[in-house]
């Protein structure tokens, strides 16, 4: 099956192999190893980052948290047990992961190619929290959390209000949050994880793999989810990829400079950025993947595997500096070789529990981002998916905190993604006239999805975890609503599902760790907001973020289609949605 040409879019060396009388050694790297100048083999420093922060940090986070009256959190709570999921106000729980999840992840038979972007050791599982040290999470009554939740929410940090419509702002206002790239302190310790020593100067030769270790480990702690369940398997695949040749150093060091810069300030000079040599070498090798085809399906996909090895850094870091058009456009170039590297029959549709099983960000991270982007922009994604379940890949996985999603990534819950994108091919097939039963049914499985509150040493990370997840589950009502039963922004139904997204949104600061993971449930939002006050509350919560006050970016785009749809100054539709992506931006 080939996949869907959619029209509209535009657009180094290893230091000690060079050296007289020294042996490569890169690929022999261990966990938590690293070669130093003249080939000094250097044992993890985990110690002197892994120190606690100050008890008095503590103190003073939990007398935050306690901070707000019973009376006033019994309120806000007993408003939140009217919305409507009200009948999931029960105790949830995170459960672990079962051991046949992982025997059955340990027997999958991989190619040498896929074994690039995973542990390179079968023990060391990404989804299992003891192989990072980290606590299992425990069981937490729905109402209590929801009243931490609530009690972060002061008199003076509700959305301010502006004066001018939303229209007569600029698009690329200058980032209000607390707490901005530069000022990021990395709470968990993720770098700490991931590097374990200090930060090294790039200009020195034998620094490149610890300086790429460095760039990496900022990103990832900065725009990953939950980026300690990721945090090892990166840190191995970064060194296997770093051992294989001039080309993948090159592109490594490429994106890690590029990174370094990104995640300094968004206050950087994109002409300055390698971005264009970065995408020229991407399309190169998925060009000369397109026109090699293997006579084995085995030999075929493993080939095409190796040519999609650093699209899912690519359009990551896209996503942060380029407009939507360019992601676009990457992503329909890649998207034959993609098929191509799906497990399964190369026709018919992508089953996508099979893909997420894979375990390979590259193949996770395309499925996942394209179902997204259909939903955000009412295109068709370039694929139709199959989300039918089968002993390999049972539901149940989905419903796990250790599920094999990519939850790390955006915050959205393995089993939501799913639905969303059964959605997204019901509305291909009937449009706004979705059957009622199968409306039905998709309601109650939605409405009784729970979030996930994985533990950590930050409260305040914690419960903006479990914010964003129900953020999600209201943005996913609104578009079935909208999307599949051709409800407008007036409807009811809309209206609930807006005003419950909304108190989760006033109930927390506008901080970067949360805001930046609502951006695309608040796309979502601003299509049932017909009211100023919820628009200009979003838009400010968007421009809020950073990579959304660039003109330019994936960001500022989706807020100017924003501002396109709110200027109808009527009713929203869902179709508003693919009229304004085309009228502002061409796609």
């Amino acid at each position: 099956m080939s996949h869907r040409v959619i029209s509209g879019v535009g657009y180094s060396k290893c230091p000690t192999r060079h050296k007289k009388g020294t042996e490569c050694r890169c690929d022999q790297l261990q966990d938590g190893e690293y070669l130093g100048a003249e080939g000094t083999h250097y044992e993890p420093r985990f110690a002197e980052r892994s120190v606690p922060r100050p008890v008095i940090r503590k103190t003073a986070q939990i007398a935050r948290l306690t901070r707000t009256s019973l009376q006033s959190r019994v309120e806000r709570l007993a408003a939140i047990s009217n919305s409507t999921r009200s009948e999931s106000l029960g105790c949830y729980s995170s459960p672990m992961i079962c051991q046949d999840f992982m025997d059955n992840t340990h027997r999958q038979t991989v190619f040498q190619a896929e074994q690039l972007e995973i542990s390179p050791n079968s023990h060391h599982n990404i989804f299992d929290p003891d192989q990072h040290g980290i606590t299992p999470p425990t069981s937490v009554e729905r109402a209590d959390f929801l009243e931490s939740i609530f009690s972060l929410a002061w008199p003076d940090d509700q959305p301010n209000q502006v004066s001018p419509t939303p229209s007569d702002s600029k698009s690329g206002e200058i980032s209000e949050l607390d707490d901005d790239l530069g000022d990021w302190e990395d709470p968990e310790n993720v770098q700490g994880a991931m590097i374990g020593f200090l930060p090294l100067d790039r200009s020195v030769e034998s620094n490149g793999l610890p300086f790429i270790l460095q760039s990496y480990a900022t990103w990832v702690s900065l725009f990953l989810f939950e980026p300690l369940r990721v945090v090892h398997i990166a840190r191995n695949a970064i060194s296997q990829r770093y051992a294989l040749g001039d080309e993948p150093r090159q592109i490594m060091s490429l994106l890690a400079i590029n990174i370094y810069e990104i995640t300094r300030s968004m206050d950087y000079n994109r002409a300055d950025l390698s971005f264009s040599t970065i995408e020229a070498i991407l399309r190169r090798r998925l060009s000369q993947a397109k026109t090699r085809i293997m006579t084995s399906r085995d030999m075929d996909r493993q080939h095409a595997l190796g040519a999609m090895l650093f699209t899912y850094d690519f359009i990551c870091v896209l996503c942060k500096v380029g407009p939507l058009a360019s992601v676009l456009s990457f992503m329909q170039h890649t998207a034959p070789v993609f098929r191509r590297a799906c497990p399964g029959p190369s026709e018919g549709l992508v089953n996508l529990p099979t893909l997420m099983m894979t375990m390979i960000p590259s193949l996770q991270y395309y499925g996942a981002f394209d179902v997204l982007l259909g939903v955000l922009t009412g295109r068709p994604s370039f694929f139709r998916y199959a989300v039918d379940f089968s002993p390999e890949a049972p539901e149940s996985l989905f419903l796990l905190e250790n599920g094999p999603g990519i939850r790390w990534k955006y915050g959205i819950p393995d089993r939501l993604l799913l639905i969303l994108a059964q959605m997204n091919g019901l509305i291909e097939d009937f449009g706004p006239c979705v059957p009622r039963e199968i409306v039905d049914k998709l309601e109650g499985e939605i409405k009784r999805m729970k979030p996930i509150a994985s533990t950590t040493t930050e409260p305040v990370i914690s419960i903006g975890r479990v914010v964003i997840q129900e953020c999600w589950f209201s943005a996913a009502l609104i578009y079935l609503y909208m999307g599949l039963c051709g409800a407008n922004s007036t409807d009811a139904r809309v209206v609930r599902a807006r005003d419950r997204f909304m108190k989760f949104l006033a109930a927390v600061r506008p901080r970067r760790s949360t805001d930046s993971f609502l951006v695309y449930p608040m796309i979502i939002l601003g299509l049932a907001a017909d009211d100023w006050h919820v628009q200009s509350t979003i838009r400010r919560r968007m421009l809020g973020v950073s990579e959304c006050s660039l003109p330019g970016t994936i960001g500022n785009d989706f807020v100017r289609i924003l501002d396109h749809v709110w200027s109808k100054r009527r009713p929203i539709e869902w179709t508003d949605l693919r009229q304004a992506c085309w009228e502002v931006l061409g796609v």
